[in-house]
């Protein structure tokens, strides 16, 4: 979600995100007619030189950066975390994006459902898969994957409600298809977007200038 530290998603944003929404396990607040933000959106001008680079040259920062930029401290230092994480690695970016969406879809994310349902579908996912992932939980038995993405999305459902929760066979169930490294990886990942789920709901952070106008 985070757009100065995945790439990927720059397109995304920019594109339609009328009826990526859902049912999910939460319902997710449409931010038509809503205020704004509850902290100051911070323009490239006014950010601190640690974080200006984050800065797309002759394009409009997403809001997320311009909120994180109250920080730079903490933005400078969270930006290459999040560049690690949500990009393509031994892990691909269509798995990664399952993640993202799920876990914002459990955690009601107004932000980031709409502008990762359009990042999913770029990065491979279906129609049907995206809706199922906002779909509540538990996943559907008509959802469009294979044992590979169920045990992953099994995995981020506990991950979110309660990850003491998470057992030997589940975590079984993983290792058959990821290499412990990748999940490691998407676990971090999982607790990545839930921080910035947390980020963008709390402060109330509306959909981006150029998705709206899309």
């Amino acid at each position: 979600m985070l757009l100065l530290a995945a790439p990927h998603l720059e397109a995304a944003v920019a594109a339609r995100t009328r009826g990526a929404a859902g049912v999910r396990s939460r319902p997710v607040r449409d931010h038509a007619g809503t205020p704004g933000p509850r902290l100051p959106l911070v323009g490239r001008e006014q950010a601190g030189l640690l974080v200006r680079r984050l800065y797309p040259d002759g394009t409009d920062a997403s809001n997320i950066t311009k909120l994180l930029a109250n920080a730079p401290d903490t933005l400078a230092v969270l930006a290459p975390l999040l560049g690690q994480v949500m990009n393509a690695s031994t892990v691909d970016l269509a798995t990664k994006e399952l993640v993202v969406l799920r876990v914002s879809a459990l955690n009601a994310c107004a932000y980031c459902v709409p502008t990762h349902a359009l990042a999913a579908r770029r990065a491979g996912l279906s129609d049907d898969a995206v809706a199922a992932l906002i779909d509540q939980p538990p996943l559907a038995d008509g959802a469009p994957f294979g044992e590979r993405e169920r045990a992953l999305v099994e995995y981020c459902d506990r991950l979110v409600a309660d990850a003491a929760t998470i057992d030997d066979a589940l975590m079984a169930r993983l290792r058959a298809s990821f290499a412990d490294h990748e999940v490691v990886e998407l676990t971090v990942l999982a607790g990545a977007i839930t921080l910035l789920n947390y980020v963008a709901s709390a402060f109330d952070l509306p959909l981006d200038p150029r998705t709206l106008l899309s």
